[in-house]
């Protein structure tokens, strides 16, 4: 049983947290709730056997040492923080919010991983525009006004042949008179990153252009020059991949869509101080 894997089947952390340690004490010899609070930090022995009955409820502490030791990450983690807080919320409004922020995160983690097959989905920039403008617009059938979408406007032959492109991958299939993407998030995270660099640099390109032709209330840059330690750096990339999900899962959500838009978050080294030249701060 992995918990990063099975989290996503529950709506009551204390039914996950009873699954896992079942299935631990059936495959782990030295399993015991003794051996299981030592390991994760806990001070009594019987606190997780009272927290799974109802009797105690997890601290924030308690959420991050159980993420610890059932080794969650990203996204699963994060659901797992917010799934304490919808079981343990202590008011309507508490409830609500945080069931509309686990409903957003399983919908943006049922992606479709991209296979071989696909890697020509990523040859051009405007493929993966194609197959959101021709399944959200009326006129998904007409090559030549999705090119007029375009912001600026492409031909309708590159059109006719990014749909050809996502039929062929089945990414993109008619149903009478409309386009039909029957996975609404894709994912990449097994595509080669050779396959995946040629279509971040044409992405780039379009971002550098944005920034040039567009007036700034279309468009968001922000940008900042960090100090750091590599743990910090590690701390960072976290919080843009954190940022990352939720963009994905507030798009996955939204029931009216009027443009296809790019979002990008980076980070990247300019320069590196050499240890003996290392100072601290305070």
């Amino acid at each position: 049983m992995d918990p990063n894997q099975t989290i996503w089947e529950y709506g009551d952390y204390r039914a996950f947290l009873k699954a896992v340690l079942d299935h631990w004490k059936a495959t782990r010899k030295q399993f015991s709730l003794r051996w299981f609070a030592d390991r994760a930090g806990f001070s009594s022995h019987s606190f997780i056997g009272l927290v799974i009955v109802g009797k105690r409820n997890l601290g924030p502490d308690g959420v991050e040492k159980i993420g610890r030791i059932f080794k969650l990450k990203g996204p699963s983690l994060d659901y797992f923080r917010t799934l304490v807080r919808h079981n343990q919320a202590e008011t309507p409004k508490e409830r609500e919010e945080t069931l509309e922020a686990m409903k957003k995160a399983r919908g943006a983690r049922d992606a479709r991983r991209l296979g071989r097959e696909h890697w020509k989905y990523y040859d051009r920039w405007e493929t993966p525009v194609v197959r959101e403008l021709a399944t959200w617009s009326k006129d998904g059938t007409d090559p030549e006004r999705l090119g007029d979408m375009f912001v600026p406007p492409l031909k309708a032959e590159r059109i006719r042949e990014s749909i050809e492109l996502l039929q062929e991958v089945g990414l993109l299939r008619r149903d009478g008179d409309k386009w039909v993407a029957d996975d609404a998030v894709v994912s990449a995270s097994e595509i080669p990153g050779q396959v995946l660099r040629e279509a971040r640099t044409q992405y780039l390109l379009r971002a550098i252009e944005a920034s040039e032709r567009l007036p700034a209330s279309e468009r968001h840059s922000s940008w900042a020059v960090l100090a750091a330690s590599r743990k910090t750096l590690d701390e960072v990339f976290r919080l843009l991949d954190e940022a990352r999900q939720n963009c994905l899962a507030e798009a996955v959500a939204d029931p009216e869509v009027d443009g296809v838009y790019v979002v990008s978050l980076q980070a990247f080294p300019v320069a590196r101080i050499p240890r003996e030249s290392r100072r601290r701060n305070g």
